[in-house]
């Protein structure tokens, strides 16, 4: 799937969208990986990546190590425990990701 635009990433802190959207479209990672694992968006919407783990992760797009899939993934970068990071999905697909610190831990984005 090649999207036609490309979504923004947002590697700051705040955000604008509300509590609830926060929420019902974030990801954490931990020692476990993704959860959730797969997550259904719409276009437009934004995903928040947080680390609750005690090491560094990543986000990076699929396949590893070229990370083709997605490329505006890899731009979210290291992930310090405790921080978190988004993007926002501007094109419909289905996009696959992972940790390429740890490339066994992956998830699943699905835009509608």
């Amino acid at each position: 799937n090649t999207p036609s635009e490309m979504p923004s990433v947002d590697n700051s802190s705040t955000t604008s969208a509300s509590p609830e959207a926060v929420k019902k479209n974030m990801v954490t990672i931990t020692s476990t990986g993704f959860s959730p694992k797969d997550i259904t968006i719409k276009k437009g919407e934004s995903i928040s990546w947080k680390n609750e783990d005690t090491v560094v992760h990543t986000v990076n797009s699929d396949p590893h190590p070229v990370h083709t899939l997605y490329p505006i993934l890899n731009t979210i970068g290291l992930m310090k425990p405790g921080e978190s990071k988004s993007a926002i999905f501007d094109a419909t697909g289905t996009y696959t990701y992972h940790d390429h610190l740890n490339p066994s831990v992956f998830g699943t984005v699905i835009v509608n």
